[in-house]
């Protein structure tokens, strides 16, 4: 297989034309085509399927894709890494992480650092907890920042944390005004959500019906700066893990803590078989300097221990204070 033949297979999937393709790659129509079938020869299925002029990835395609695209870059960079490790400059240090912890984290930890401390070339690539556990197993990041799922065979938890979903509401809005929001006040509310069944938002909805609260009508977004700017946008109100939470903070909204535990654990996870270089060990030292800076009740935990599936957790019930009151900001 050349790189020529992933560079066309990837043109095709972008433009969704093999006439547009052979423009982008000034190629004739035929060639593509024959470089299309050779690689669908080599590879043993099918890439592509007709739809009217256009042609779409078969489903074998769309999985095809991800690992080509991967590659090539992978192939593309080579040539610049090489010339910076013989100036001196290291290896290209490879990052994978969940959105949160790329965008509410990792930034403000890299500005820690001297900039001539730094590799030339920094990759931070943002995927869903399962797939930041393959990025790394497979060796295409050097170490991995993310939620559950964490004991993933071949991978060591090199840090483990625990700290509470929260709050995040429209500034001005009426529970804003509470210290500590109770659970019973989502109830009916419009209500942003995680799509993921399995994990974040199937343990708040097991929470929410423990303690008997219905939610009101659902927006789903697979990203949790997406729910932050839905509560700023639209005026809805979520509960959102507290590394998006405290790490990015958008005007008009406010975040507080809820009266039911409800934990988030997330960590550091490495291949188990391949010591951590200084850097990576620095890099993580200041993401979780940048986390007890930024989140109350971060507890750093025994990552030889691993976090708890979400089945051992039992459903967390509201906290009602010795008062008998509910505490709204600026009250006693």
């Amino acid at each position: 297989m050349e790189t020529r033949d992933l560079q066309t297979f990837l043109a095709v999937a972008e433009t969704g034309s093999i006439t547009k393709a052979a423009m982008l790659l000034q190629r004739s129509q035929p060639s593509v085509t024959r470089t299309i079938q050779e690689l669908e020869a080599k590879l043993g299925f099918s890439l592509l399927r007709r739809a009217g002029r256009r042609v779409m990835l078969s489903e074998e395609g769309i999985a095809f894709e991800e690992d080509a695209r991967r590659v090539l870059n992978s192939l593309s960079g080579l040539a610049a890494r090489a010339r910076s490790i013989a100036a001196g400059k290291g290896r290209t240090l490879r990052v994978a992480a969940t959105s949160a912890i790329a965008t509410g984290l990792i930034p403000a930890a890299l500005a820690d650092f001297a900039v001539d401390k730094l590799p030339s070339e920094i990759q931070i690539a943002q995927y869903l907890p399962n797939m930041v556990a393959q990025e790394v197993g497979s060796g295409g990041a050097e170490i991995g920042f993310s939620s559950m799922p964490l004991d993933v065979p071949g991978l060591e938890i090199v840090r483990l944390y625990r700290a509470n979903d929260v709050a995040a509401l429209p500034e001005g809005d009426p529970l804003a005004e509470y210290d500590v929001v109770p659970l019973a006040a989502f109830a009916g509310r419009r209500f942003v959500t995680m799509l993921d069944p399995g994990r974040f938002q199937r343990q708040v909805s097991r929470v929410m019906e423990a303690n008997g609260v219905r939610q009101g009508p659902l927006i789903r977004t697979n990203v949790s700066y997406s729910a932050l700017r839905l509560v700023q946008k639209t005026g809805v109100v979520s509960i959102i893990d507290p590394v998006s939470a405290y790490g990015v903070t958008l005007p008009g909204v406010v975040i507080r803590p809820i009266d039911v535990s409800v934990p988030f654990y997330w960590g550091a996870v490495a291949a188990a078989a391949r010591p951590l270089r200084p850097l990576v060990a620095q890099l993580i030292d200041a993401v979780e300097a940048e986390a007890l800076r930024l989140i109350p009740d971060l507890e750093i935990l025994d990552p030889s221990r691993g976090a708890p599936a979400l089945d051992q957790q039992a459903p967390a019930v509201a906290h009602v204070p010795s008062d008998g009151q509910e505490h709204h900001r600026g009250s006693a």
